[in-house]
This record gives C-alpha cells, sequence and structure tokens, in this order.
C-alpha cells in the first residue's frame, strides 16, 4: 500500500490529469443543467434562497416546469457515464504505464501507455462490465427471489433475514473481487506485455487467488484512507451548513479536494497492484 502511496506521489501531475480531465467531462455534462436551473431562477430571490439550503417546493416546481428537459437529461447521464468509462480506460494506460516503468517516468511514458494498452484495456473494462451483470443478477436478482420463494409461507423471519443480510456481503464481496481481479489484469497486460484480455483476466484471478491476504490488505488498506476523505467532508458538511454565496463556493473548492483525494487513492491502488505483482519473487 505505501508503495502505491509514494509511487503517486513521485508523480503528483498525473492526479492533476485525471482531476482535471474528469472535471472538465463533468462540467460539460452537468452545462445543460446549469443553463436550465439559471433560466428558471434568473435573478429572483429564490436563487438566494437556494444558496442558503435546499428548496422542495422550488423543486417541485422546477420538475414540473422541466419536465421534457429532466427526460432529455437522464439520458444525456447515461452516455455521460460511457464517456467516463472511456475516457478513464484511456488515461489509465498511462498511468499503468508510468507504474510499470518506474520513478523518472513522465509525460511520454503516459502518451505512450494511453495509446499502446487503450484497445486492450477497453477489452478487459468490456469482460469487466459483463462479470459485474452477472454478479448482481446473481446475487441482487435471482438469489433474492429464491429467498422469498423459500420463506413465503413461513412464519418465522429469522432466517430470512439473515440470509439476506449473507446475500448482500456475498454481492459486495464479488463486487470487490471483480475490481481487484481486473487491477491485477490490467498490472498483467502492462508488465507482461500481453495482448489477450482474457488471458490476463485468468493469470490476474490465479495472481489474486494464490495471494489473497495481501491483495486484500492492500485494497482495503486503500479503501480506508478513501472512507476517513468522505468522513471528513460528512463531518465539515453536518458543522459547516451552507448559509450564503461565500459558503456554497466553500462547499465547492472542499468537495475538489476529496475528488482530488479520491484520485489520488485511486491512482495509489494502481501503483501498489503493479508493484506488487511485479515482484520478481512473487512471480516466480
Amino acid at each position: 500500500m505505501t508503495v502505491g502511496l509514494r509511487a503517486t506521489w513521485r508523480a503528483p501531475w498525473m492526479v492533476v490529469v485525471f482531476f482535471a480531465a474528469n472535471l472538465v467531462l463533468a462540467a460539460a455534462v452537468a452545462a445543460p443543467m446549469h443553463l436550465a436551473i439559471s433560466d428558471h431562477v434568473g435573478r429572483s430571490f429564490m436563487g438566494e434562497e437556494l444558496a442558503r439550503g435546499f428548496s422542495a417546493a422550488w423543486l417541485t416546481e422546477f420538475q414540473i416546469a422541466y419536465e421534457q428537459f429532466l427526460q432529455g437529461f437522464s439520458v444525456a447521464i447515461a452516455y455521460g457515464g460511457l464517456l467516463f468509462l472511456a475516457l478513464n480506460t484511456v488515461l489509465a494506460g498511462g498511468a499503468f504505464e508510468v507504474f510499470a516503468a518506474g520513478e523518472g517516468a513522465r509525460m511520454h511514458a503516459f502518451g505512450c501507455g494511453v495509446g499502446k494498452y487503450f484497445a486492450r484495456f477497453a477489452r478487459l473494462a468490456l469482460i469487466g462490465s459483463v462479470l459485474y451483470f452477472l454478479a448482481f443478477l446473481i446475487w441482487q436478482d435471482q438469489a433474492a427471489k429464491l429467498l422469498d420463494r423459500l420463506f413465503r409461507g413461513s412464519v418465522t423471519e429469522y432466517w430470512h433475514f439473515y440470509l439476506n443480510w449473507a446475500r448482500a456481503a456475498l454481492l459486495f464481496f464479488s463486487v470487490i473481487l471483480i475490481n481487484v481481479t481486473l487491477e491485477y489484469a490490467r498490472a498483467d497486460i502492462v508488465t507482461r506485455d500481453r495482448e489477450s484480455a482474457l488471458a490476463a483476466l485468468g493469470q490476474a484471478s490465479g495472481f489474486v487467488l494464490r495471494h489473497w491476504p495481501q491483495v486484500l490488505a492492500i485494497y482495503f488498506g486503500i479503501g480506508t484512507l478513501t472512507l476517513l476523505a468522505i468522513l471528513l467532508y460528512s463531518a465539515f458538511a453536518r458543522f459547516f451548513p451552507q448559509s450564503s454565496v461565500v459558503t456554497v463556493l466553500l462547499w465547492f473548492l472542499v468537495a475538489q479536494v476529496l475528488l482530488w483525494a479520491r484520485w489520488l487513492f485511486r491512482l495509489a491502488s494502481w501503483g501498489a497492484a503493479v508493484a506488487f505483482y511485479g515482484q520478481p519473487k512473487i512471480q516466480a
């Protein structure tokens, strides 16, 4: 974990690249909503009221007045999600190449990685999407229906309640396992220059199973840092309410710091995966 953090800290410009690219794309996706809200609020007193807090009455009025726009914007959000996935798949190739190249790698290595690994990372992302779909289909849909059928006529809720919690835990663990395996599959592609995404996924699966205590320790260690950042933001939101335009701006800046930290920890996770997977003794 610390290796990944140090590797990311040696290349802080990568955090800036990911943060800035995602911020620009998010601003482009959110621009139509900003224009719609600005057009609806104008220079009315409601704008000042919204700066001090949320208004359910205003939201209801806005939803009625802009019903067709909101329907179209929901579709735009879905397409925006695909754009974010494509963007970060492109940039991930550069990040993994920098981590694999080691200390001293700069923008040239990043650009080479973007071009070299995009197609392989894209195929891996498609495979991962199928795996996530199957995980949710099995645990969220089919397992829930099975439990409902098994306990339909039961007067005791005890086993149904705890089995539902076990089902949710298995879904959570499955998502984590898929996520971790995809990270190490990317590391395999870069460190072994492997062409086949399926072969990389198979190699990564075996690696994760053989070294699962270390792999999960790295994953949850960095995940804990992300959780702490979120808790700090929650505490800020709890004890520093919005009361003016200045405080709204301050909220925005704090949120950007949280997003920057999120990308710092995400890149640290990738750096740790490359470092751990690439150890000669591990691979021997």
